[in-house]
């Protein structure tokens, strides 16, 4: 085998000191602009190519220098040079490796997708001419004065807004709509601007090279970005960290001033950037980059500061390997020697960045799926779950299974196949004897009560769950235009009235006094009119009973006639609503058996039995107790149409009878319905709702 000749325009750099405290050394490929961490093996290996021409001689200096070298190093760090296009030659072996190392490097059009539809990098531009400059202009601004300055305004800024919290959480609620979300993305994208400036001119301010700036496409959402390679070239780990940490200095700067302004500003457009700035700095510092499981600001950081170059993929390593002896107990050693401080935060580090990774890989598959077509969503839904779930879990077993030869029926394996059977037993054993649904107690009969026009409720004289009289007030409701035509209409009834007089004593104008009359009657009739509309804005209890809200009231509020507003129960027998989703219809009939929970804890479980069940799925919860955005169970979202609450999930109704009448029950009580079936496997029962999710949304 030849011995591959290196490309002359290669350098060797000295790299930062290792965990060990030796220091590093890099090999720089100016062309690509890419640096690879050498290990000792490879620097060695490196440093003997020059000098020798043949792979026996390679040997034989390496054995003669008693290095700790063998074969598989070596073609390791052989495969490293072609894979990587650091050699050069014009032999033909020398040519089809460098094709099959290309060939190899290509990917099929599927995989590319799969891998880059999540992160797209777009170069925009190359600022290291710009940043030279600006550099000049900004350093006053990283002065140790300007700092301090900053960080006393910002000290002002934090007790403001903890004097005025109520204020600044309630101006959330104003920019909710088009104009404030553009605000937003206004102010989020000069945030983020100034962010990546800060990493760039803090390079620029130790002597590194900045080669590009652009955009990333997260999930199809753009991010900007700033290639700061060249950082592999400081040995200073200190250095490095103030390069990572830059972006988040100039958000955390920019929050502060923010929050000043916010806080000495009178109300206005400048008080509103002020607010959007201190909001988009702090969660984008807080809640995006400060994350050390995925690989932004807070993750480098991290590794800087443990001083560990590839933290994840040796923190994984180590924790696969830690997760073998804890479930098998295999004689290999470790991947890697390290403290047993160190080696237990490498370890928990590792599983809380899979957990966090595993929702987040979930979340965006969902996210792909609700902002896709539906066919396309649930075609990256499945390719998310099936490779970056999915096929982790499979490699790591085919791992297992290569170690087969190893196994033995230790106490780790022993402990382990108890679990697992354990596990199964508990997912694929039929135990499940009942399903649980959200319910409703109902007291008895229920009276509906609401207004007869659109109003202001000016009082509300009940609370809910009370006892009330027939004829009590409920609720006083006013309407502004109603007043003001009572007032207008009032005034010109006196008016007339005087007028009237004028002509009682006088004989010579009966017209005048004929057509007043008639004004009189018209205005005395229009004005009892308007009373009565007023009086039918006080809501009186059309019966005895206890009463119970419809939805949540406040003074002050606006409440349309089609809203029901209250309910009047009266003695009779109580029933229990049900809902139930369309993956446990097939499990349940008519007079099933069940049981009523009460959330509250107060009232004592009922036994019932089902009596009836619809055939259609509701298209709207009536129960605002029940919806969750009242924090009842049943996920819904509400129609901007008609108001309604739309549930995200097909429900059908069903009606239970309880089998003994409790009179203590006077008002809606929220439980779960716990309904006996057949006994059922907890999978099957999970495998059907996905079955079932799949067919109704991929419309098959």
């Amino acid at each position: 085998m030849d011995i591959p000749v290196l490309r002359q325009d290669l350098r060797l750099l000295p790299g930062s000191r290792d965990e060990a405290g030796e220091s590093g050394w890099l090999l720089y490929d100016p062309l690509r602009h890419q640096y690879f961490a050498l290990t000792r093996s490879a620097l060695l290996l490196l440093r003997l190519l020059p000098k020798i021409t043949s792979l026996d001689d390679l040997k034989t200096q390496l054995a003669s220098d008693q290095a700790q070298v063998d074969d598989h190093d070596i073609e390791q760090f052989l495969g490293f040079l072609n894979d990587n296009f650091l050699s050069v030659g014009s032999d033909a072996a020398h040519v089809t490796r460098i094709a099959q190392a290309h060939k190899k490097r290509q990917s099929h059009w599927f995989m590319w997708l799969v891998h880059n539809y999540l992160f797209i990098k777009i170069p925009l531009i190359r600022p290291d001419n710009m940043l030279d400059k600006l550099l000049r202009m900004t350093r006053p601004l990283a002065s140790r004065p300007a700092r301090l300055a900053t960080y006393a305004l910002g000290l002002y800024g934090v007790f403001a807004l903890i004097w005025q919290w109520e204020q600044f959480v309630t101006t959330f609620d104003h920019f909710f709509n088009w104009q404030g979300l553009s605000y937003y993305l206004l102010a989020l994208i000069g945030v983020k601007i100034a962010h990546e400036m800060g990493h760039a001119l803090v390079a620029k301010h130790h002597n590194l090279r900045v080669s590009s700036m652009g955009v990333a496409l997260l999930v199809l959402f753009p991010v900007l970005y700033t290639d700061n390679t060249d950082a592999w070239r400081l040995t200073d780990q200190r250095k490095k960290l103030q390069i990572v940490l830059a972006g988040l200095t100039v958000e955390l700067h920019i929050a502060l001033l923010a929050l000043f302004s916010w806080g000495i500003l009178d109300d206005g457009p400048a008080k509103s950037a002020a607010f959007f700035l201190a909001t988009t700095s702090i969660a984008g510092s807080l809640l995006v980059n400060l994350s050390p499981f995925m690989r932004f600001d807070g993750y480098y950081a991290l590794a800087d500061f443990l001083g560990m170059q590839n933290l994840q993929p040796r923190a994984f390593e180590l924790a696969r390997w830690q997760l073998r002896q804890w479930l098998f107990g295999l004689p290999e050693n470790a991947p890697e020697p390290f403290p047993p401080g160190k080696h237990f935060f490498l370890v928990i580090y590792s599983f809380a960045t899979w957990i966090y990774r595993f929702f987040l890989f979930i979340g965006i598959a969902l996210l792909v799926y609700f902002m896709a077509f539906k066919l396309l969503g649930l075609f990256l839904f499945i390719v998310e779950i099936i490779w970056f779930i999915l096929r982790p879990i499979y490699a790591e077993m085919k791992r297992w299974w290569a170690k087969r030869a190893i196994f033995s029926f230790n106490r780790p394996t022993l402990r382990s196949v108890f679990i697992f059977l354990l596990l199964s037993g508990f997912a694929f054993a039929p135990w499940r004897m009942s399903i649980s649904t959200p319910a409703i107690l109902e007291s008895g009969k229920q009276i509906p009560i609401h207004l007869k026009e659109a109003a202001q409720v000016a009082e509300l004289r009940a609370e809910n769950h009370q006892y009330v009289k027939a004829g009590a007030v409920l609720l006083v409701a006013s309407q502004p235009s109603l007043e003001h035509d009572i007032e207008s209409t009032a005034r010109r009834t006196r008016l007339l009235e005087l007028e009237l007089r004028r002509y009682a004593n006088s004989r010579d104008d009966l017209n005048n006094k004929l057509v007043t009359e008639q004004k009189l009657g018209e205005m005395q009739s229009r004005l009892s009119a308007l009373m009565a509309r007023r009086a039918e804005l006080t809501l009186r209890a059309p019966a005895a009973g206890y009463l119970q809200l419809s939805r949540p009231i406040s003074v002050g509020q606006w409440v349309q006639p089609s809203e029901q507003l209250f309910f009047i129960f009266d003695k009779q027998r109580p029933q229990i609503v049900a809902f139930i989703s369309e993956r446990q219809m097939h499990r349940i009939s008519r007079d099933s058996a069940a049981t009523f929970i009460a959330n509250d804890g107060i009232q004592e479980k009922l036994r019932a039995h089902i009596a009836t069940i619809e055939e259609t799925a509701i298209e709207s919860v009536t129960y605002y107790e029940m919806t969750s955005e009242h924090g009842g169970p049943i996920a819904v979202r509400q129609d901007a149409s008609d108001g309604a609450s739309r549930p995200e999930e097909a429900y059908y109704k069903a009606l239970a009878h309880p089998m003994t009448q409790d009179e203590s029950v006077n008002h809606n009580i929220i439980g779960e319905l716990h309904i006996e079936t057949a006994a059922y496997a907890p999978f099957n029962a999970l495998w059907n709702s996905i079955a079932a999710l799949l067919v109704r949304e991929s419309s098959f």
